[in-house]
């Protein structure tokens, strides 16, 4: 059996008016954020908010999602990520489109990634939430039947250079731990 990720993009909807609960947040020094349950370690902004929700397998299995969110300003990073159950298969194309449909999102760029030989896929995708166009980078992961999902998220009229350092840094400094 198969399981989509549709839930993986609501969640997205979901954390926009989250995100921007916290958007007036003050940019300053990042920090080290270590998810000993999570099993990761990254570096955010600021401490992240913590939460969790339910995404449905294909099967209509409920598989638990947990999320971490942080932002500055106009700019929000989260880490998310579930465990699979040993009958299902996971699908980093139909993440993407899952992705893609539940936002109502405009696929602009996409390649395979890998993390420590392991697969994964970038996407970046081009959504509108309470009117306004967002860019969202997200990469998939899928290692040890555990699929975490990173995604950086910001204004699309900021799209550019200086943004784009605080992706990759978030990106970047992202590891699995055990």
């Amino acid at each position: 059996m198969r399981i989509e990720i549709r839930n993986a993009a609501v969640a997205i909807l979901l954390v926009f008016p989250f995100a921007l609960a916290i958007a007036a947040q003050e940019h300053g020094e990042w920090i080290k954020y270590n998810s000993p349950a999570g099993r990761y370690d990254v570096s955010l902004p600021k401490q992240p908010q913590l939460s969790t929700q339910d995404t449905t397998a294909s099967s209509g299995e409920k598989l638990p999602q947990y999320m971490a969110l942080s932002g500055t300003g106009k700019h929000w990073f989260m880490v998310g990520y579930f465990d699979y159950l040993a009958n299902m298969t996971f699908s980093l194309d139909k993440a993407r489109d899952g992705m893609i449909e539940g936002l109502h999102a405009t696929l602009l760029k996409e390649e395979q990634i890998s993390l420590g030989g392991l697969p994964g896929k970038q996407i970046k995708v081009v959504a509108k939430s309470e009117g306004e166009d967002f860019i969202d980078w997200a990469r998939f992961y899928d290692i040890d039947r555990r699929i975490y999902v990173l995604q950086c998220i910001f204004p699309k009229a900021e799209d550019g250079a200086p943004v784009m350092q605080d992706c990759d840094r978030f990106f970047d400094s992202f590891k699995v731990t055990k």
